[in-house]
């Protein structure tokens, strides 16, 4: 079990869940909720007995420029480009776990979600 991960009042923040270099980014603000990346799917959730969505989204990043004297990327580095991640909307908060590649697990996400809480101060 993960100690709370407490989404205080900061406009924006990191948590490393467990304690390696894997990180989710919580942001607070006017307008959290928009999103500009190509939405994969949406699932509800719950966080603190209340409904939630949980949206996967892919991020688009533009790779190096292509180089003739250079090796081109692997395919695995390309997907370094095109990261995905699951964002989690609540009212006027936004969390963002990191998924694909080298992001957390489903279990994991499972456990993270299980450890918010909302800062009611």
């Amino acid at each position: 079990m993960l100690a709370p991960i407490v989404l205080g009042t900061g406009s924006f923040t990191r948590y490393a869940p467990f304690g390696d270099a894997r990180q989710i980014i919580v942001r607070r603000g006017r307008d959290p909720g928009r999103r500009r990346e190509p939405e994969l799917s949406r699932r509800q959730v719950e966080v603190g007995g209340r409904p939630a969505w949980l949206v996967r989204v892919r991020q688009l990043l533009s790779p190096p420029a292509a180089n003739p004297r250079i090796k081109p990327l692997s395919p695995e580095a390309l997907r370094a480009y095109s990261p995905e991640s699951e964002v989690l909307y609540l009212p006027g908060i936004e969390v963002s776990i990191p998924r694909e590649p080298a992001g957390f697990s489903d279990d994991e996400v499972t456990m993270i979600l299980g450890a918010l809480q909302l800062d009611t101060a």
